[in-house]
């Protein structure tokens, strides 16, 4: 990774945790709701919080694609996605910074379980 696309994912990784961490139930940080969120989180028995703990865990190291432009033009805000290490299974994660405020937690699994892993 080069030093300014490090500095630029550091800086919004940044962003990403603060919000997690002022978050109040969904205020700030949201769970998108989607069948494969749902399937891993009862798999691994994980509530909010414990996604909120990954999300705290993250390094710079496991961001391999960001920032990009959501595919969905009616959203606004950078995607960032990562492929950290979690009870050593590969994770897939992704995230939407819409603003300083808020973000969405758009998907987590099983690295490569999904077809939108590229």
């Amino acid at each position: 990774m080069n030093t300014i696309g490090g500095n630029i994912q550091s800086q919004y990784l940044l962003r990403i945790k603060r919000i997690v961490d002022s978050d109040n139930n969904g205020d700030k940080f949201i769970i998108k709701r989607r069948p494969k969120n749902i399937e891993f989180m009862r798999e691994y028995g994980l509530n909010y919080e414990d996604v909120k703990d990954i999300i705290r865990g993250l390094s710079v190291e496991d961001c391999f694609a960001g920032p990009e432009k959501d595919r969905d033009p009616q959203y606004e805000g950078w995607i960032f996605k990562f492929d950290p290490l979690f009870e050593g299974t590969k994770l897939y994660i992704k995230i939407r910074v819409e603003s300083v405020e808020k973000s969405v937690y758009l998907s987590v699994h099983e690295f490569g379980k999904y077809d939108e892993v590229n």
